[in-house]
């Protein structure tokens, strides 16, 4: 197995959430435990042996400290889509981007390092982790995610994707139209047809099913990555008030 050499790029970008404290920009900069969740997710990529560069995409004024410990500051594009494309042309002569949420605050460099390691087992163009539902209840009970049930067992989405540079382009649509639909099983599920709705219904989908049917669509190969450390798809926001605190509660105790 070769591994991986990446480029990461955290995405920081959107607007402000109601009920932040004054003066911060968006959720990336809410603090947890006495440091800003994307300070940590930077950090994080920083110490991961596999990554080379990290690019910082997020609306100015970024803090200098911030901004001198990444190699690249992007300013925010307005949408989730427009700021992988630029994290992505940040680094012209990437091989591998890997664009990471800034709202992770218990994300390691051994959890990036497994991903990263998993993906180098599978040949694809772009790969997306997921993490089973016993795994993440067993390490967080009673975090808030969003489910998808398929013939392998349930998963959540984490928010680590890894990809080609050349492929932005051709999974464009894919990829917004699966941004828009992420927190809603069953839309998911329509996005791949009427023939995978049924099978979604019935409890007959698979993993397998979901690759075949994104190669069908953009002529690319997708692989859906399990991934072994439930921190990369714990994230958080105001509107989760219960990842929020498990997250400070855990943080604090170490």
């Amino acid at each position: 197995m070769t591994p991986l050499e990446v480029d990461a790029a955290v995405l920081a970008g959107g607007e402000r959430e109601p009920g932040l404290p004054p003066g911060l920009p968006n959720k990336a900069f809410l603090p947890v435990a006495g440091k800003p969740l994307v300070e940590r997710v930077v950090e994080a990529l920083r110490a991961t042996p596999q990554v080379r560069r990290v690019a910082l995409v997020a609306p100015g004024p970024v803090p200098e400290h911030l901004a001198r410990v990444c190699h690249r500051v992007v300013p925010d594009q307005g949408s989730l889509l427009a700021n992988v494309e630029a994290a992505v042309a940040a680094f012209p002569d990437a091989s591998w981007v890997l664009a990471c949420a800034a709202d992770l605050p218990l994300l390691s460099p051994q959890a990036v390092a497994h991903f990263l390691e998993a993906c180098a087992v599978r040949p694809a163009d772009f790969y997306y982790g997921i993490v089973r539902r016993e795994d993440l209840e067993a390490r967080f009970p009673g975090a808030r995610k969003t489910f998808v049930r398929v013939r392998e067992g349930s998963f959540t989405g984490s928010s680590l994707v890894l990809l080609r540079p050349e492929v932005v382009e051709r999974i464009r649509p894919l990829l917004r139209q699966a941004a828009e639909a992420r927190k809603n099983p069953a839309r998911l599920a329509s996005l791949l047809g009427s023939a995978y709705v049924v099978k979604y219904l019935t409890g007959r989908l698979s993993v397998a099913d979901v690759e075949r049917r994104a190669f069908e669509l953009t002529g690319l190969r997708g692989a859906a990555v399990v991934c072994p450390d439930p921190e990369v798809a714990l994230d958080v926001d105001v509107g989760k008030p219960e990842n929020l605190e498990l997250a400070e509660r855990l943080l604090r105790q170490a």
